[in-house]
């Protein structure tokens, strides 16, 4: 996991928040929020309001989870309304690392 932490780190992010769901990354110039949720394969959440406005996003589906504080929120299962984002998912660390690198360029 450490080194997947500091792939965000060489891209740019601070690690802003950790719980035991999900590890919070606040861009340094942008303010734009990532969260990596712990997973068997890499799994990082993006703000639905950048996924939505950007076409070239192709996310691996929505994913609910109150871990994702700095996120809307929609209606999902439940009867209150949940926070949200789009979850895209990578097999290796270098897939990250370059997805992190045009992120920063869009």
């Amino acid at each position: 996991m450490e080194n997947i932490r500091s792939i965000f780190t060489k891209n740019n992010f601070n690690l802003t928040k950790q719980t035991s769901k999900a590890d919070e990354f606040e861009n340094k110039d942008t303010s734009e929020v990532i969260y990596l949720v712990p997973n068997k394969q890499i799994n990082i959440i993006l703000n639905p309001n950048i996924v939505e406005k950007k076409a070239i996003l192709r996310s691996d589906g929505k994913l609910h989870s109150t871990a994702l504080t700095l996120f809307p929120k929609e209606q999902n299962k439940g009867a209150n309304l949940i926070q949200y984002g789009y979850s895209f998912k990578f097999k290796t660390e270098d897939e990250l690392d370059s997805f992190l690198d045009s992120f920063n360029r869009i």
